[in-house]
């Protein structure tokens, strides 16, 4: 009876030293929101989308009856194409697969690509197979084809796109031209200066030729020419590259095909459908009025079975019909999801988030979910806890502010359209830029709003955060500026950066410093001083909007931290610009916003899976140690710090790489709270200079954290 009670004493001492913690991310209802961004007919004479985030491949039939078919593992589908074989074939650019499936939904097929591929678009070539371009992730893109079989073969363009940014919203198009060539266009390729459109033979010889913009859509035109759909212009192109433009009055968003009118039709963001007539300058737009409130983001657009053109909305996870004359008669919704955007620690000890579809909602320490309706079209984005115990949000779609109890009452206070962040000065009341007014506008918690006329015309004034230096910080996005405003008499000061750094998210560093995101061609986080001193530091900056990284914060480990779409992943950055990674569990998360709660972890707004995340603030440093060869080295290999009081040693596994293909694992100690060293042995058989990388496994938060790689010079 003894020896029984003591083994039960010790399994007791074990629960408590180190408890188990369940799942740490957490469902908002809806969830994953659907994303359809391609479209076509299929040979059943239904309509047949690839929804990105929503990881289904979906069938919508001209009376409207809509299926879904989910593709186990998907991660990021994006191309879709009737296939000759009379299957549906789809791309997946993160799991770098193309895959088929009969129009019964059944008999799902995938194929593996080489490591590092990303395919896009997908058509049917001249040849009865099909054609894709493939992405690598390294910059490199391919032309690929694959036959019915699965047989694959990939021919090199000898062009840089730059790192794959996967997240984007425009994606590389391919198609059958009217010489039976293969044509593309690969917006990506921008980023570095590329604007083309190419031309690639069914043998593999590539020629491009130039464009004035950069291209998001392309088809075959039924007058013998390529059309080409750019940012502010449709365009006509001859197969020998010449380039006829026409304007549109609003912004080219990856749809163009021809429509049973012989019109070449197309979609453009943020609502409109439009044509223009071949061999005559007239381009027609629908819904510039706002008279396609429902749908937003059309992307993917085919003629349908039925005389009539269909299309996806990406943004508002929609299918709609819209006769050739423009009248938009069906509007078919898709799941979708709860999209959480911004997020803040509430005055309840709750993170508070909100939600694309017009709603608040709120994650207690537990996970336990609530949401609140806001009013229709309210649009909210950026949200924080006021000194009034309410939580204040900005109703982008309707333009006001909005206040709102822990309890869900609302009170609207109207302002004009143009809203994004909001932060608490101060003085105790809200600021707020507005890049309609271009205005920093103040609100007193009894609603009395005053505007500040910020000094640059047109500056895109969009994100605040209150500074060290009892000030309000923004940045101007269209003018690449960042300001500040004095709460006590409104004046401004602007501080301008590099010509087209566009900032976005800002915050107060732990340092005394202001931390920014830049939409530089691939991104940047930057430090500015009080004083107006710039410090750069390259970070892959990943959101289909740079306005949907709203998750700048500073950590309770003393670092940096932003989310990001792709990588699936946060980035961690120490005030001296050291760099490193956490993934994230759910795959395709679509991380957007960051907040510390009174938990002192990060909570994570993941839109794209309609999830919150919570994950520790752990950073770490590797050691440079020194062995000796064919002599065992035991000692500390590096140091991490955790935001987390009540963190103990035992909640971590670590694993050392010694850098000579060998690892094994460390053992971690460290006070209550940390901070915890690792440390291990090993036998070096060579001398000479190994790069060490330690990895700590959190068991509590299920996540993996990266020390900043140390070194070890072995004689």
């Amino acid at each position: 009876m003894i020896r029984q009670f003591s083994e039960i004493f010790l399994i007791v001492v074990v629960l408590i030293s180190c408890p188990a913690f369940g799942s740490t991310d957490f469902l908002v209802q809806p969830g994953r929101a659907a994303q359809p961004m391609n479209m076509v007919l299929g040979p059943d004479n239904n309509l047949w989308f690839a929804e990105t985030t929503g990881e289904r491949i979906g069938r919508i039939t001209a009376a409207g009856k809509i299926t879904e078919f989910p593709i186990r593992g998907a991660q990021s589908l994006v191309g879709i194409a009737s296939g000759p074989d009379g299957n549906i074939w789809f791309t997946d650019q993160l799991e770098g697969k193309i895959g088929h499936i009969s129009t019964t939904g059944t008999n799902l097929v995938q194929y593996s690509l080489s490591s590092g591929s990303c395919p896009q678009g997908i058509t049917v070539g001249p040849d009865h197979n099909l054609w894709f371009v493939d992405q690598k992730k390294n910059g490199l893109f391919m032309i690929g084809t694959i036959n019915t079989a699965g047989k694959i073969k990939e021919f090199p363009t000898n062009i840089n796109a730059g790192p794959l940014q996967a997240e984007s919203m425009e994606y590389a198009q391919i198609t059958t031209g009217p010489d039976q060539n293969l044509w593309f266009v690969n917006p990506q390729a921008s980023l570095m200066g590329l604007n083309f459109l190419g031309q690639i033979t069914i043998s593999g010889t590539v020629n491009t030729y130039p464009l004035s913009e950069a291209p998001v859509a392309l088809c075959s035109g039924p007058d013998g020419n390529l059309w080409v759909l750019e940012p502010s212009q449709v365009a006509s192109v001859t197969t020998s590259g010449f380039e006829v433009d026409y304007p549109i009055n609003s912004f080219g968003f990856g749809g163009m095909t021809v429509g049973p009118d012989k019109n070449v039709w197309f979609t453009e963001y943020p609502t409109v459908i439009a044509y223009v007539i071949p061999g005559t300058s007239l381009v027609v737009e629908f819904g510039g009025d706002g008279s396609f409130s429902q749908i937003l983001g059309p992307s993917g657009i085919t003629s349908g079975p039925d005389g009539a053109m269909w299309f996806v909305g990406a943004l508002s996870s929609t299918v709609s019909r819209i006769t050739t004359q423009g009248r938009l008669t069906n509007t078919y919704a898709l799941n979708h999801g709860s999209a959480p955007l911004w997020n803040t620690l509430g005055p309840d000890d709750a993170v508070w988030f909100t939600e694309q579809l017009n709603r608040i909602g709120r994650i207690s320490k537990a996970g336990v979910v609530t949401s609140f309706p806001t009013s229709k079209s309210a649009a909210p984005l950026g949200i924080v806890a006021g000194p009034d115990g309410n939580l204040w949000f900005t109703e982008a779609g309707v333009g006001a502010i909005a206040k709102m109890t822990t309890s869900g009452t609302i009170t609207e206070y109207p302002v004009l359209y143009g809203l994004n962040g909001i932060a608490v000065g101060p003085d105790g009341n809200l600021w707020f830029p507005n890049s309609v007014t271009n205005t920093i506008g103040r609100i007193t918690t009894s609603g009395i709003i005053t505007d500040f006329p910020v000094p640059t015309p047109f500056s895109g004034a969009a994100y605040i955060t209150a500074g060290p230096d009892n000030s309000l910080w923004f940045t101007e996005t269209y003018a690449s500026q960042v300001g500040k405003i004095d709460p006590t008499n409104g004046s401004i000061t602007e501080y301008p950066l590099a010509a087209g750094r566009s900032p976005g998210a800002i915050t107060a560093g732990p340092d005394g410093n202001l931390w920014f995101v830049e939409d530089t061609p691939f991104g940047a986080v930057a430090k500015i001083t009080p004083s107006g001193a710039v410090t750069e530091y390259t970070v892959q900056v990943s959101s289909p909007f740079l306005e949907y990284v709203n998750g700048l914060v500073a950590g309770p480990d003393g670092a940096l931290w932003l989310p990001q779409s792709y990588p699936n992943s946060l980035v961690r950055i120490t005030t001296s610009g050291v760099i490193s990674r956490v993934s994230l569990s759910t795959a395709n998360a679509g991380g957007v916003a960051l907040a510390v709660g009174v938990d002192h972890k990060l909570w994570v707004g993941e839109s794209s899976a309609g999830r919150l995340g919570r994950l520790s603030a752990i950073g770490g440093t590797g050691d440079s140690i020194k062995a000796v060869h064919g002599t065992p080295f035991e000692g500390k290999v590096a140091s991490f710090v955790d935001g987390t009081t009540t963190a103990v040693h035992c909640d971590f596994i670590a694993t050392i790489n010694w850098g000579d293909g060998n690892k094994s694992s460390g053992k971690v100690a460290g006070p209550t709270g940390g901070p915890f060293t690792v440390s291990g042995t090993h036998t070096y058989s060579n001398a000479g200079t190994f790069k060490l990388l330690v990895t700590l496994t959190d068991n509590v938060d299920k996540s993996s954290y990266h020390a900043a790689p140390g070194k070890a010079s072995v004689q």
